[in-house]
């Protein structure tokens, strides 16, 4: 389809090119008749006005050798038409009046000439004739423009069949096996050096995948042991008489070591373009969670929380996930704020988290979802809103931000059930 649709293109490119040159030529070929014309009767109205000068020096009655041609004493024996001309626009020497009438006029030393050239208007009598012949020659070279058009898609199909081979060899390679050592079946021309170009681009971007894929492959590794140990460790540790200070503090942890796991197992996920696991949640539950979790952030501050979620509203992205991004955005949102109020709501399958801080600087607007992007004021790395974007960018989530001095709203647009 999109072939046929540049091949289209290709011969509306010709044929309306060459439509444009030959309404441009017919346009200065009438231009051109019509000057000439114009000069001719000004040279001819020169050549008797050397004459009738020449009569007048010698005494003799100026009368003109042509007849379309008079001689005038004075410019009140000129049609009334041409003396209201003149009164208008001084210089004026040529003029034409309803009835096909066409005057041309010059002036002499004494009196003048005035030439009714009606009858003489070549152009005038054949430019129907003219435009006739244009027509024809127009549509001669339009057919001639298709002809071409045709001629110079089958030129270009045959020197960019290199180029589909290319296009071929890159868009049938999986993507986990990117193409090698292609290049050398093109010629050294352009869509060869391209082809090696291409190749060594390739190249340098298998090597960053495997390079990416061992490090994800170690990483997993390194993380999930010491969790693991860790892990086993509390689980011991609960088991041994505690006092309720002590329990208190394993318990903490308890939870922040399955929080830590979640985190982990997200995000490798997220470097491993693994499927996210979505399942029916109820999102109260959820925001109460991540509300607390963030509450050591605002145990100094004069800061209200207030929750507008209904009891019975469920989503389908998945504890772990929906954990992840509302623990990033509730607790960004509680170290921007020294003093205000911080709103969760969820209504019309919109998903609100909203702050009375300061604002998101204007400079860092449209970059505010980079990673390593943050304010001055922020004690962080400027990593947790890229992996909230990243998320909802997997998930299918909409994610929109208004921000300005009065404070800053993310919006999550959820599916629901």
């Amino acid at each position: 389809m999109k072939a046929r649709q540049l091949r289209t293109r290709i011969i509306a490119y010709f044929v309306g090119i060459s439509l444009f040159i030959s309404i441009l030529f017919g346009f200065v070929c009438f231009l051109f008749a019509y000057t000439i014309e114009d000069h001719l009767f000004n040279v001819i109205l020169k050549d008797e006005a050397n004459y009738i000068s020449q009569q007048l020096s010698l005494g003799n009655p100026p009368v003109p050798r042509l007849e379309f041609i008079e001689y005038l004493e004075d410019k009140q024996q000129l049609p009334q038409f041409i003396q209201n001309t003149l009164q208008e626009s001084p210089n004026a020497i040529e003029f034409s009046l309803q009835g096909d009438l066409h005057y041309h006029l010059m002036w002499l030393d004494k009196g003048l000439l005035l030439a009714e050239v009606s009858e003489q208007l070549v152009v005038r009598k054949v430019k129907l004739g003219m435009f006739n012949f244009m027509l024809v020659a127009l549509g001669i070279v339009l057919i001639v423009a298709v002809i071409l058009a045709y001629l110079s898609l089958a030129m270009a199909k045959k020197l960019l069949k290199p180029l589909d081979k290319l296009v071929d060899i890159v868009a049938q390679a999986p993507v986990e096996k990117l193409p090698q050592n292609f290049s050398q079946q093109f010629v050294k021309d352009e869509i060869g050096g391209f082809a090696r170009t291409l190749e060594q681009a390739l190249d340098r971007i298998r090597k960053f995948i495997d390079r990416e894929q061992a490090f994800t492959r170690d990483a997993s590794h390194e993380l999930r042991t010491p969790i693991a140990v860790t892990q086993g460790a509390l689980t011991l540790l609960k088991q041994e008489s505690l006092n309720k200070k002590q329990l208190e503090l394993v318990n903490r942890a308890v939870a922040a070591q399955a929080q830590m796991t979640q985190s982990v197992e997200i995000l490798l996920a997220l470097a491993r373009e693994e499927t996210i696991k979505q399942t029916e949640v109820k999102l109260l539950p959820i925001v109460e969670s991540c509300v607390l979790q963030q509450a050591s952030k605002i145990a100094n501050k004069d800061i209200s929380v207030e929750v507008n979620v209904p009891s019975n509203a469920t989503i389908s992205v998945g504890e772990i996930a929906i954990n992840l991004i509302l623990s990033n955005l509730i607790g960004n949102a509680f170290s921007h704020v020294e003093k205000g109020t911080v709103t969760v709501s969820f209504a019309n399958n919109i998903l609100s988290i909203i702050d009375t801080g300061q604002g998101i600087p204007k400079e860092l607007l449209d970059r505010i979802f980079e990673s390593g992007i943050k304010s001055e004021s922020s004690t962080g790395l400027g990593m947790g809103l890229s992996i909230v974007f990243r998320l909802c960018q997997r998930l299918d989530i909409g994610l929109s931000l208004d921000s300005s001095q009065q404070g800053t709203a993310f919006h999550l647009t959820c599916m629901t059930h």
